[in-house]
């Protein structure tokens, strides 16, 4: 009984696009406590981090969206 295709491919999308949440997290996180961790101080760290979503966020917006487009979905 072979797999629906189709199906198996939209839970790996899923699955990559949930993996590139958390890498994104991950990588906007470790600045910040790095940040509070020199500074002493949470709001230097969360600027950090928020700084780095703001540019991190928008480049992975603009990649799903250039992906979903050459996927034609």
């Amino acid at each position: 009984m072979p797999a629906d295709p189709p199906v198996r491919r939209d839970l790996r999308s899923a699955l990559a696009k949930e993996g590139r949440l958390y890498l994104l997290a991950l990588v906007c996180a470790v600045p910040g406590a790095l940040a509070v961790w020199w500074t002493d101080s949470f709001w230097v760290g969360a600027l950090v981090c928020l700084s780095f979503l703001g540019v991190l966020g928008s480049a992975l917006y603009v990649y799903e969206r250039r992906r979903k487009e050459r996927d034609g979905r």
